[in-house]
Order: structure tokens, then sequence, then C-alpha cells
């Protein structure tokens, strides 16, 4: 049996079953209609959304778990990963979906690798070691990663990676 199904699935479909009787209970002129509407709606939003992230994790997880090595970068609002290659270049930079309290928690700047299970190109979940705690990540077009121009003291130069790249 799936995980939280039982959440999901009812609020979706109850939800849905109070859109018909909203229209019934408005033609009596019942007080009890505003409720039931207002069900109607905030439930079918929720239970979309709900089902929806479900779908998307489970077809990000068909695909095996790889471990990457990370870079962890944060910015005001959001958190990002880039994934790193054999070489340290970044394969692909993933917006990471977390509340406002829970960054920081899954990965930080002291987390050097995690699994990821997905299509690094467009979207997967990300998990520690072992497979709990997972995040759904995907490629953001619309939300760009902070991209710092300051090194390390002892650091190599970035060739053209600004002001402060250089010594």
């Amino acid at each position: 049996m799936r995980h939280n199904w039982w959440i999901r699935w009812p609020l979706l479909l109850t939800a849905l079953a109070s859109g018909p009787l909203t229209v019934v209970l408005i033609s009596k002129d019942n007080d009890v209609a505003i409720l039931v509407s207002q069900y109607f709606i905030i439930g079918t939003m929720f239970g979309g959304c709900f089902l929806w992230i479900n779908r998307r994790r489970r077809k990000a997880l068909r695909n095996p778990w790889t471990v990457w090595r990370i870079r962890y970068l944060s910015g005001t609002r959001y958190e990002w990963v880039d994934l790193l290659g054999p070489h340290g270049e970044t394969v692909s930079t993933l917006l990471l979906s977390t509340w406002a309290w829970d960054r920081g928690k899954l990965v930080n700047h002291g987390t050097r690798e995690i699994w990821f299970a997905g299509d690094p190109a467009k979207y997967g979940v990300v998990s520690r070691p072992g497979g709990r705690d997972m995040r759904y990540a995907y490629v953001s077009r619309i939300y760009k990663p902070p991209r710092l121009t300051f090194r390390e003291p002892g650091a190599p130069p970035v060739p053209d990676g600004g002001r402060h790249s250089k010594d």
C-alpha cells in the first residue's frame, strides 16, 4: 500500500463530490452552501496538488538512485544544488522544492554528496545517502541561482570570474 494514500485520494474525491452538493444547497438558499463551496475549492486545489506532486515523485523514482557530488547554493528565498561531474564541473543546477522552515535541513553548505533519482537536465528527487527525507528538485527557467564572484583564500583564480577572482 502506498504511503499516505488515505490523505490524497479522499481529499480530492470528497472535494469533487461537494461541487454538485454546492449547487443543490445554493438553490435551496442554505447557509451551509458557503462552507461546502469553500471546501470544494480548497479541497480540490490541495488534493490535486498532492496527487500531482506524488505522481512526479513516482515518475522520478523510476530512475535508479545515483550518488552525486554537489555544491550547495542558498539565496534569500530558495536553495539550489549544483550536481558536479567527475572533474568538478557543473552538470546541472537544480532548485530544491522546500518550505522556508525546511531550508538547510536536507542539504546545506557542509553537504558534499547526495543521492539523486531522475533526469539531471529536467527534474528528479534528491535525498541524503540512504534514501530518506526526499525533496523534489527541478531545473528552473525562472529562478536563477546566485553566482558568487569571490573565492576562498588560497584557491586558484577563476578565469573571467569577476573582479574578486584574480590576485
